[in-house]
């Protein structure tokens, strides 16, 4: 099974925004999904019209898709275009989850802080810790902010906090967890995190530039999305850059 990525769309009410969206999606066309994950920053301004705009796109692909918010969103716009969807109730977290085929669960953590950057996990702990141990299949989590060190010059003040609670909880859970994946800082990346893999997707609005100790390169990165392919009881995860 196939599980497509995508982050940071940052929709602004400008069409360049979403024509990069759509060059992501037209290639996604063509490997046609099992589901779609979405993990944060859908838009940035005009945000309305913004999230019909992206959930017009997403239900075009006939996959099952599920989204969750990050630090750009407006929560009761997002509510409003995705919520009776994704299930949620009026209050916050917003959390998601979901069955993709007969074997594997997406699982979505709303750790967003209204007003602020970096996330925050504890809020939803309670919640996660009650879905890991409910006898559930595999599980993926994703969520915005990334709660491990990506070393990224700048980037790490901004990181999803109480993450040393939120490896407990994966660490104690009954359910199989195959691993974790984020958004928020515009780079594919590849690390651990709770001794599982760990990863973050490249953005489809414009990368941040990798500035590593100081070294900064000159270009940027074109718009991308991860695949997660789940296969034989393992997961592996690809990055696509799409020109």
């Amino acid at each position: 099974m196939i599980v497509a990525q995508l982050s940071d769309i940052h929709a602004d009410g400008s069409s360049a925004a979403l024509d990069r969206l759509d060059r992501v999606l037209a290639w996604l066309k063509t490997i046609a999904p099992d589901a779609i994950i979405v993990s944060g920053d859908l838009a940035e301004y005009d945000h309305d019209a913004s999230y019909h705009a992206i959930h017009t796109r997403l239900a075009a692909t006939g996959s099952p898709y599920f989204v969750v918010p990050g630090n750009v969103d407006d929560h009761h716009a997002l509510y409003q275009t995705f919520g009776q969807q994704m299930g949620w109730g009026g209050a916050r977290p917003f959390n998601s989850v979901g069955l993709v085929g007969n074997g594997l669960r997406v699982i979505g953590l709303d750790v967003t802080v209204a007003g602020a950057h970096h996330g925050d996990a504890a809020p939803v702990l309670d919640w996660l810790e009650e879905e890991l141990n409910s006898g559930g299949p595999p599980a993926l989590i994703f969520q915005h902010q990334h709660p491990f060190l990506c070393g990224i010059d700048g980037k790490d003040h901004n990181i999803c906090r109480n993450g040393d609670r939120l490896a407990g909880v994966i660490n104690q859970a009954k359910d199989q967890v195959l691993g974790l994946t984020c958004g928020h800082v515009h780079r594919p990346m590849f690390t651990r995190f709770a001794g599982l893999p760990a990863t973050m997707s490249p953005s489809v609005a414009r990368a941040n530039r990798l500035k590593l100790d100081g070294r900064e390169p000159a270009v940027s990165d074109p718009p991308g999305m991860m695949l997660h392919h789940w296969h034989a009881d393992a997961l592996v995860s690809h990055v696509v850059m799409v020109s």
